[in-house]
């Protein structure tokens, strides 16, 4: 690539077909990162590791930087959706989610794949449909968070960022830290269940319910912890009317 011409139009950049708005994109992205490459053939390729260039990669030093309190928070948020007891796919998606990665209508907009006025919420309430709205903000699918906040019996007034609102909810005050694992659990069911009911709206033509994914959170938790956590020996109706209980919160 470098010999044949890697800059805008150089002979490096061959293709079998025609482009897609958004791969042309990420060719110009990968355009601006190697203009100011210079291969040199005398001298040899190395790894590089950016947080200790002198003495390079050590488990201490990467310990030391992921527990370090300095931190910003929204990078810790990202490291916290791993649980045992959610399926992988599961905190994968809230992963994504977290960093604003997942294919709504506004990044579908911005990518290109979808035309600027394709960009309104699925759930008809007239705003677009960027993360922070669809799972927090949307009149429909937002209205989730205060049934099962009905259900846990806690007041609720919630953050309108997705990355403030896992912080909100999965760690509750005024709530013991055992709790907050079953919080964590019941906040990636939410999301989870949000989207696929949403996906359900978009390519299955449904009309969005939040009693239906408030209900699909409620069984989805339920399977997760009782599949999982061997202390947990409670029964699905247990769960469905004593949450509470069920967590250890009186």
């Amino acid at each position: 690539m470098a010999r044949a011409g890697w800059d805008a139009g150089g002979g490096g950049w061959e293709w079998r077909r025609r482009l897609f708005a958004w791969e042309e994109e990420g060719v110009r992205d990968c355009v601006n990162l190697l203009h100011n490459i210079v291969l040199q053939d005398n001298i040899q390729d190395q790894w590089r590791w950016l947080l200790d260039p002198i003495h390079g990669y050590t488990v201490k030093g990467t310990y030391c930087f992921l527990t370090n309190t300095e931190v910003p928070v929204t990078d810790a948020v990202g490291l916290d959706v791993w649980h045992k007891c959610v399926p992988s796919k599961v905190s994968v998606f809230a992963w994504r989610l977290l960093q604003d990665r997942v294919a709504t209508r506004a990044n579908l907009v911005r990518r290109r794949v979808l035309q600027a006025v394709d960009n309104l919420c699925v759930g008809g309430c007239g705003y677009p449909e960027t993360a922070d709205h669809l799972f927090i903000q949307c009149t429909s699918f937002g209205q989730v968070w205060y049934l099962v906040c009905q259900w846990l019996g806690i007041p609720c007034v919630f953050q309108g960022s997705v990355k403030r609102h896992f912080l909100q909810f999965s760690q509750m005050a005024g709530m013991t830290r055992p709790s907050h694992d079953f919080m964590k659990v019941i906040w990636l069911a939410c999301v989870w269940a949000i989207w696929k009911e949403r996906n359900n709206c978009v390519f299955n033509l449904l009309v969005t319910n939040p009693i239906n994914i408030f209900e699909r959170v409620k069984l989805l938790s339920f399977l997760w912890l009782s599949s999982n956590v061997a202390s947990f020996s409670f029964g699905f109706h247990d769960w469905w009317r004593y949450p509470r209980f069920c967590m250890g919160i009186m």
